[in-house]
């Protein structure tokens, strides 16, 4: 069952036996239920094995009365229940957490989400992508990274593993059901989502460099066609120039006079351009000249760009993320990039300056 086709935006949980636990599966069997690209580790340590993989089902937003949270691994920020992959890697007096999801609620924050405010971050290949190594949220060594659109966040929770260890677990994932990956893969973003699909607002986290962390009232979008996009938003929109990058989706705030589009990189299926445009009084409208937000980054600063100023930053001039909010004819546009193979400070400059309205 594809959970992006019977999604009821009207739906809501009301029965606390509804939510459950996380259900045992295989990474193959479990690739026909989510909303995301499903990896199955390659290679692991010598002394090491797949302990379990759980799934944790979609289920409609809603906290009903009696229901219990943590038992069902959800969070207590929100009210959405998505879907998630949970593989745990165990090995002689040693641990590892595998999680796997669509992060679909704002750009995954600098690249670097789960490890937000480790201090200089370290980046590494991984596949196509640019993965990274830090101390994630419960203070653990971590790394993550994103491939074929899928949020993949690896924790240390006993033990040691060296860094060669985790980098090759994440640099050797394979899609566990090529069939059905590329059946997600043919999906726009925005047809995944959950919020959009259930209309209803994500929790609020940092997007950035840049002190940004509004929220997306997804309750009152509007998927748009790439023809509505041109034709129909609420403000108008700035699309990439050139081969380089390619429209995945976009939805319009019909409320909040604004739009939001996702780009994917032409030369593979991890790189992203995520893109927000709202009028200047616009609840989604970036504060400027913006504040710095609580992530270390190598360059913050403002330039001149598109016959105006630019706010730019970025985590590594070389790898990436980099970000860029600024003003134009009385709307307010915020560009993220997501750490790349294929892109350094420069080309991501000129891809900012290179957009244009359709």
């Amino acid at each position: 069952m594809t959970v992006w086709r019977t999604a009821d935006p009207d739906a809501r949980l009301t029965d606390a036996d509804e939510l459950g636990p996380p259900e045992e599966t295989t990474p193959a069997d479990a690739q026909a239920a989510v909303n995301f690209v499903v990896f199955d580790p390659e290679w692991l340590p010598e002394d090491c094995r797949v302990e379990s993989v759980t799934r944790r089902p979609e289920r409609p937003p809603g906290r009903p009365a009696d229901a219990s949270v943590e038992a069902a691994n959800q969070t207590p920020h929100s009210e959405g229940n998505p879907c998630s992959l949970r593989t745990v890697v165990a090995g002689e007096d040693r641990r590892l957490r595998l999680k796997q999801f669509c992060y679909d609620w704002a750009p995954p924050a600098a690249s670097v989400a789960p490890l937000w405010r480790t201090p200089e971050p370290t980046p590494f290949d991984c596949g196509d992508a640019v993965g990274w190594l830090g101390t994630d949220y419960k203070d653990n060594r971590g790394a993550c990274v994103q491939r074929d659109r899928t949020q993949i966040e690896l924790s240390v929770t006993a033990g040691e593993f060296s860094d060669e260890e985790l980098i090759g677990l994440l640099d050797g994932l394979t899609p566990a059901d090529p069939a059905g990956a590329n059946r997600v893969r043919r999906v726009p973003f925005h047809r995944l989502n959950y919020w959009a699909r259930y209309k209803v607002r994500p929790p609020v986290v940092p997007h950035g460099l840049w002190d940004y962390a509004p929220e997306h009232p997804y309750e009152e979008s509007l998927v748009l066609s790439p023809v509505a996009l041109r034709e129909r938003s609420p403000v108008p929109a700035l699309l990439p120039t050139g081969d380089r990058f390619v429209l995945d989706s976009a939805l319009a705030f019909t409320e909040a006079d604004a739009v939001e589009a996702v780009f994917r990189h032409r030369a593979n299926a991890s790189d992203h351009l995520w893109l927000t445009a709202a009028d200047a009084g616009s609840p989604l409208a970036p504060s400027l000249p913006p504040e710095a937000s609580d992530q270390s980054a190598e360059a913050r600063e403002a330039i001149d760009l598109r016959e105006t100023t630019v706010h730019c930053a970025a985590l590594t001039e070389e790898r990436g993320a980099w970000e860029a909010l600024w003003e134009e004819d009385g709307v307010r546009y915020a560009v993220w990039a997501g750490a790349s193979q294929e892109l350094d400070g420069r080309a991501f400059r000129s891809v900012v300056d290179s957009l244009e309205a359709p």
